[in-house]
C-alpha cells in the first residue's frame, strides 16, 4: 500500500479554517447553494488557469492571493463532492423506503384479492356446486353443505376484511399518510439539503483575480479580503 493512501486528506471544514486563520475570511458552507459553489469553483480554476499560462505564474507561488485561491477551490470541490454523495444517498434511501411502502400496499392488495375469491366462491361457484348436490345427490345433503360451507366462507370472509383493513392502516402509517408524520428519510432530515441551504447570503465571492476588474460576484474574482457586500465571514 502506498504511503499517500494512508494520509487522510484534509476536509472542507478544515481549509475553510485554514482560509479564515490565514487569510481572515471564510465560506458559510451552511448557507451555499450547489449552483454558486460550482460557479464559484469555475471561476477560481479560470482565474488560477489564466495565471498559470502568463508571465505572472513566476511570482504567483509567493503570493498569499494564489495561494488563497487554490486552498479556496479545494475545499469547495470536496464541499461538492460531499453534498452530491449525501444527495445520492438520499436518493438511494428514498428509492428503498418507495419501496418498502409498495412492497406494504401489495400485501393489502393481495389480501384484497382473496377476499374478492372468496365473494366469488360465496355468490356464484356455493350456489351452483348446491344445486348440483341437490340434483345429483338430495336436498337434505344440499342444505348441510350450504349451511357448513357458507358459514365457513362468510367466516374467512370477515376475517380477511378485518385483516386487510389492519394491514391497510399499518401500510398507509409507514406512509405518513394517516398520522401526518414524515415517511423515512424525508427531506426535512437531509443534512444534504440542510447544507445547501437557499438562495440567500451564504455565498461568498471568490477571490479577487491578480489584477483584474471586478466581475458578477460583487468584486474581483481572486482578491483577498474585499467589501463587506461580498459576504465574507471576517474574522
Amino acid at each position: 500500500m502506498k504511503l499517500t493512501k494512508l494520509i487522510r486528506k484534509p476536509t472542507y471544514q478544515k481549509l475553510n479554517s485554514i482560509t479564515e486563520s490565514r487569510f481572515g475570511f471564510k465560506i458559510d458552507y451552511e448557507a451555499i447553494t450547489l449552483p454558486k459553489a460550482t460557479a464559484m469553483r469555475n471561476k477560481i480554476m479560470e482565474t488560477v488557469n489564466s495565471i498559470r499560462h502568463s508571465s505572472a505564474i513566476h511570482t504567483a507561488e509567493q503570493d498569499p492571493k494564489y495561494l488563497e485561491m487554490l486552498i479556496v477551490y479545494e475545499g469547495l470541490s470536496r464541499w461538492i463532492d460531499a453534498y452530491k454523495t449525501d444527495k445520492r444517498n438520499l436518493t438511494e434511501g428514498e428509492l428503498g423506503q418507495a419501496q418498502a411502502i409498495l412492497a406494504a400496499k401489495d400485501m393489502v392488495d393481495t389480501i384484497q384479492d382473496m377476499i374478492e375469491k372468496v365473494g366469488k366462491m360465496q355468490n356464484e361457484q356455493l350456489p351452483a356446486l348446491i344445486d348440483s348436490i341437490r340434483d345429483q345427490l338430495d336436498s337434505s345433503q344440499a342444505d348441510t353443505f350450504k349451511n357448513q360451507v357458507g358459514q365457513t366462507l362468510a367466516t374467512l370472509s370477515q376475517s380477511l376484511g378485518q385483516s386487510r383493513e389492519e394491514l391497510d392502516s399499518a401500510s398507509r402509517s409507514l406512509a405518513g399518510e394517516e398520522t401526518g408524520a414524515a415517511p423515512l428519510n424525508a427531506p426535512g432530515g437531509d443534512p444534504a439539503l440542510a447544507m445547501g441551504g437557499g438562495d440567500g447570503p451564504g455565498m461568498e465571492a471568490p477571490p479577487d483575480e491578480l489584477g483584474n476588474e471586478p466581475d458578477e460576484f460583487g468584486g474581483s474574482a481572486a482578491a483577498v479580503g474585499g467589501t463587506e457586500e461580498m459576504g465574507r465571514e471576517r474574522r
